[in-house]
């Protein structure tokens, strides 16, 4: 298949594998769906065909539950983990708390771990959902995909290997072609240059 066929499909799910190693090298692959239909992965230049898959069993939905994630706080005074601990084991000890634990079997609860405020904070994943592709772009540089460009200026692109725990290695998405600018600079080539003969 090739890419000029892309342009103006709807991206309806994405399935992520990412297998992650302590110390090491952790690993993604996702599988994007077009039209409820074809999946498909983001190859690395304009001169690759994009090639068709089938999508792993182990890989999970990211479009599951687009719901706004909640953000716990916890601890208001500010207190380290030390402090906290510390006042913990003072008030354990005393006659009352153990006469408390002796006759009702509960410890004392950690009253700083408990949150005090919940905020949310937006799943940008929902502006992908639904979105359609209207280019593509790609660096001139080894081992990276290129990305899709989608009709709410967002872009997404595929990390197959990043260092563990940097939280890379998977789907990657960018709000905007200058904040991708910021992170890889504007020296990208685009398929619709490409096509134009520009």
């Amino acid at each position: 298949m090739h890419l000029e066929e892309l342009i103006g499909r709807e991206i309806t799910n994405i399935y992520s594998l990412v297998i992650t190693e302590t110390g090491g090298l952790d690993t993604g692959e996702c599988f994007i769906e077009l039209d409820g239909k074809l999946i498909i992965d983001i190859p690395y230049d304009s001169s690759q065909e994009v090639f068709i898959k089938e999508r792993d069993k182990k890989a999970i939905s990211l479009f599951a539950d687009l719901s706004d994630q909640p953000v716990h706080h916890v601890n208001k005074d500010k207190k380290t983990i030390g402090e906290i601990a510390d006042k913990y084991q003072k008030q354990k000890n005393t006659f009352f708390n153990k006469l408390r634990r002796f006759l009702f079997g509960f410890e004392l609860e950690v009253k700083e771990y408990r949150p005090y405020k919940v905020e949310y904070t937006e799943n940008r994943l929902k502006h992908i959902r639904g979105s359609k592709i209207t280019d593509f772009i790609w660096y001139d540089e080894m081992g990276c995909r290129g990305y899709f460009l989608l009709d709410n200026g967002w872009l997404i692109t595929v990390t197959s290997t990043a260092q563990n725990g940097t939280g890379l290695a998977g789907l990657n998405y960018f709000e905007s072609l200058s904040q991708l600018n910021l992170l890889r600079g504007n020296d990208f080539a685009k398929l619709s240059d490409k096509k134009a003969g520009i």
